[in-house]
């Protein structure tokens, strides 16, 4: 035997020894002695820690001495005048940030536990973001959750704020980076350290060069000759590094952003800055606001130690940065791009406006599916049990032994909904969420209505006509009468309408008005539209579920555009009107004599505001529910069991897929998008995931959109041309081998906390990903910071896409997944034609021919991956019917549908 080795009983010995002396440092160790080592750290002396800290001297130095007589040992070198660390103290002063960020989510935990609210959050940043980025997120935490102390620390730049961020200084660091042509800045991932994507923006030139622009946008390069404006307030360095350009004798440097446009518009020279910086600002004529060819982006990021992240305050913060848009500078083409964004955030899952729950850990488990559609994951909250077949048409399925009464034709004094979300404004403009559209349509119309098969009906217009392909004539109905007993005019509707387009007062609704080139009142109750361009979906568009909701011009006025609060409540001319408002609360709507329409059971409808899905079930079993839209499918069964209540399923024109980003690496690789198409296990993400509500999908559009052209039957079939990956591992393992990443790879993908089935499915791809040598991390966040990174500009190469359309257009989901500033960043200028031909084509099945090309195209790049096209369960009480339940019920008024049915 090895004399070195010892004897198995000494070896155990020292065992017990090493585990003994670990846990006696363990104890020796308190987050105050910690804290003091960082701040002696930071500030070089004793005194000067002690003032950092608000202690005393002696109190500092008691703090140091008793620390090293536990640990027997210096952690403290001083001098006459100053002190540093010794190599120990360094160690405990790199590990102190982390360990006190747990500490402090744990006393956040406790305190909430017993009743107790103080929180304070600390932001780090440099000048230029504190306006731009931190002063919104600033204010509206402040507003919704006054119980948090904010503070802001002034960083010199970006690596200062970082450092303040891993060393327990701040919270949370907001720094932003340029990503060169045609790519991305590349920060280096820090230990320890995580980072959220927040916003993009493009860096814009002011000049007043006339060098030629195409389409608002110029060379940087056409401008070298002249003086730049440089300097911290601009972006200007960064575009001279990217095009080659020399600083000059005639430059000059600045400090502010201000200084800078000052100077460019008084013709000192060209300045660069990012589009935030030039909010509101007014260019003097002659001066020119371009955008960049090609676009040069600023990306902003917030970084946290990741154990700050299970803060509560921090999370919050976290997830109102993430909200936070920032306002373009104006030019035509980035406005566009921008409203594109902004429109299609309407159509995903509502944002709940109430305080985010930290996020799941990446290591917190989860549900998974095994790598074969023949073994089902056994955990309850995805049983198998009880699959239920999809109907192969759009009208609903009802609880298993369940069917709903002949209608009595009695009044129903009065229904309560729960919705699944919360509300601040009701103003679909000002606030778009699907959820919003399901509340607001029950008080204002459109020109025109949706009926159950999504057809395009009568509303505030009795009758149109389109005269050609861009000219389309409304003639209202002269018994239109708002909620007030006021006519509706045709002064009010072309006021409503151009209220709709306009990106201030309605940024949610702009994006599906920018193909209007006018409109005119043309008679006492007419009022005409002309497009710039032919578009088959705008008919549709003037109803509820797209971008009209007629309002009063005297109501808007009178409150200064500012509808939809708890003051102004909503003025329409529909069926029930708004009586109450308490955001995040409830709205309450009364039947009203004014409409032109059959007067409505209901008399009186409460919508309850309840995100939490447990309390929305405990609420039912309570018997306080009529109505619970969206019951989340794992907790259906449970619905299903309730005595008082039946659950009604749907096809609910929602998308669900994968999409990578080509900008991203490895993802950048078709090889890598193929070995990942190839894992995805659609049929067992339907069966075992989804109950069996839900169809595997094999395109983005869904068969409900080509409802004008085809049957149900005949629309799977003609979806079904298009090209999918089959799920084979064995071919994801050549696809991987063939590819710049043979070895595999760790990738990150996030999904939203209001979306468990989306976290269900990924989980399940990681694992079948693990076996071909791809480790995947999945991680839920607040919707908000999921929203956020669905940007071309953002870090995640593989993501998830959950979409809901309102009205059912073939071309919308595919015209935001492939066409112009779609998140993928995919340009293929054959996509790219086709998109534009289907969006001049007025017939339906030629137009669907050509979004099946599109489609078919980007299936062989492997860009989006389809998986599933959802199901959303309604329940009702048992004793209340709706007619004409289809995918398209909760886009009108859908409450004049409601019925006492028989028991």
């Amino acid at each position: 035997m090895d004399p070195t080795m010892g004897t198995p009983e000494r070896n155990e010995d020292r065992a017990e020894l090493g585990a003994i002396d670990v846990d006696a440092l363990t104890r020796a160790l308190d987050v105050h002695s910690l804290r003091i080592l960082v701040a002696i750290d930071q500030t070089g002396s004793i005194s000067a820690a002690a003032r950092a800290l608000g202690l005393t001297q002696p109190t500092v130095t008691q703090h140091v001495q008793r620390l090293e007589a536990r640990l027997s040992v210096g952690v403290v070198a001083r001098t006459a005048r100053a002190a540093h660390l010794t190599p120990v103290g360094r160690l405990l002063a790199a590990h102190a940030p982390r360990i006190d960020a747990s500490l402090t989510a744990a006393a956040t935990e406790l305190a909430h536990m017993l009743g107790r609210r103080a929180e304070a959050v600390r932001f780090a940043a440099p000048p230029a973001l504190i306006a731009g980025a931190l002063a919104p997120a600033l204010g509206r935490l402040a507003r919704t959750r006054p119980d948090i102390t904010a503070s802001v620390i002034e960083a010199a730049d970006a690596a200062e704020a970082i450092a303040m961020a891993r060393d327990g200084r701040a919270d949370i660091a907001v720094t932003s980076e340029i990503a060169p042509h045609g790519g991305r800045a590349s920060a280096p991932r820090r230990r320890g350290m995580r980072s959220t994507f927040l916003f993009a923006e493009e860096i814009v030139a002011l000049t007043t060069n006339d060098a030629p622009a195409e389409r608002g946008r110029v060379a940087a390069q056409a401008l070298a000759a002249d003086p730049w404006i440089t300097g911290a307030g601009t972006s200007t360095a960064h575009i001279a590094e990217l095009v080659g350009r020399p600083a000059r004798d005639v430059d000059t440097a600045v400090s502010l952003p201000y200084a800078a446009i000052s100077l460019a518009a008084n013709g000192v020279g060209a300045a660069f800055l990012a589009e935030g910086e030039l909010s509101g600002v007014t260019v003097p004529n002659g001066v020119r606001m371009l955008g960049l060819a090609p676009a040069v982006t600023r990306r902003t990021t917030a970084s946290v130690l990741v154990e700050a992240t299970s803060i509560p305050a921090v999370a919050e913060a976290l997830r109102l940065l993430a909200a936070h848009r920032p306002a373009t500078a104006g030019i035509d083409a980035l406005v566009d791009a921008r409203r594109g964004s902004a429109g299609h955030r309407a159509r995903f899952p509502s944002v709940p406006q109430h305080p985010s729950r930290p996020s799941r850990p990446a290591e917190e488990p989860a549900i998974m599916l095994s790598s074969t559609t023949t073994r089902l994951a056994s955990a309850g909250a995805v049983a198998a049990a009880g699959v239920l077949l999809l109907s192969a048409c759009t009208t609903g399925s009802a609880s298993p032994g369940k069917t709903v009464g002949a209608d009595t034709g009695a009044d129903i004094d009065s229904i309560t909904v729960a919705l699944p979300g919360s509300l601040s404004n009701l103003y679909v403009g000002q606030e778009a969420g699907i959820l919003n559209y399901y509340i607001a349509s029950i008080a204002q119309e459109g020109l025109v209505s949706i009926d159950a098969q999504g057809r395009v009906q009568p509303g505030l217009a009795e009758s149109w006509e389109q005269t050609d392909d861009l000219t389309y004539v409304y003639e209202l109905r002269d018994d239109a009468r708002f909620q007030d007993g006021t006519p509706v005019t045709a002064d009010d509707v072309v006021f409503s309408l151009e209220e709709a387009r306009d990106e201030t007062a309605s940024p949610g609704l702009a994006y599906y008005l920018t193909g209007v080139d006018t409109i005119a009142k043309t008679g006492d109750a007419e009022v005409t539209i002309t497009l710039t361009a032919p578009d088959p979906a705008f008919a549709a568009n003037m109803s509820s579920g797209g971008a009209a909701f007629i309002t009063s011009k005297k109501f808007w006025e009178e409150h200064d555009g500012k509808v939809g609060t708890s003051d102004a409540l909503l003025l329409g001319s529909g069926p029930y009107q708004v009586t109450e408002f308490v955001p995040d609360s409830h709205v309450t709507l009364e039947r009203v004599d004014t409409w032109w329409g059959d007067l409505p059971k209901v008399k009186e409808i409460t919508v309850s505001f309840i995100p939490d899905e447990s309390t929305r079930l405990l609420a039912a079993q309570s018997g306080d529910t009529d109505v619970a839209f969206n019951v989340p499918l794992a907790q259906a069964a449970q619905w299903e069991k309730l005595d008082t209540m039946r659950v009604d399923y749907i096809n609910d024109l929602s998308y669900v897929g994968l999409y990578f980003n080509t900008k991203v690496a490895p993802f950048d690789d078709p090889k890598v998008r193929e070995a990942v198409a190839h894992a995805v296990d659609r049929d067992a993400y339907v069966t075992s995931l989804l109950r069996g509500h839900g169809e595997a999908a094999t395109a983005i559009m869904t068969p409900e959109s080509l409802g004008k052209a085809y049957g149900a039957d005949e629309a799977r079939a003609k979806l079904a041309t298009i090209p999918q990956w089959d799920f084979d591992l064995d071919a994801a393992k050549k696809a991987l081998a063939a590819s710049g990443s043979p070895d595999g790879f760790e990738a990150e993908l996030l999904t939203p906390n209001t979306g468990p089935q989306l976290g269900s499915a990924a989980q399940a791809l990681a694992q079948n990903l693990a076996d071909i040598g791809i480790t995947l991390n999945v991680r839920e966040v607040p919707i908000e910071e999921w929203l956020a990174s669905l940007d071309a500009a953002g870090d995640h190469g593989i993501n998830l896409m959950w979409y809901f359309s309102t009205l059912g257009d073939p071309a919308e989901v595919p015209s935001y997944l492939l066409g112009a500033g779609n998140p993928a960043g995919y340009d293929n200028p054959v996509v790219t034609d086709l998109l534009a031909q289907a969006g001049a084509t007025s017939d339906p099945k030629a137009r669907i021919d050509l979004l099946v090309k599109a489609e078919t195209a980007q299936a062989k790049d492997v860009v989006n991956v389809p998986l599933w096209w959802g199901q959303s369960a309604t329940a009702f009480a048992n004793d209340l019917g709706m007619k004409d339940y289809s995918s398209f019920a909760f886009i009108s008024s859908w409450p004049t549908q409601l019925y006492r049915a028989a028991e």
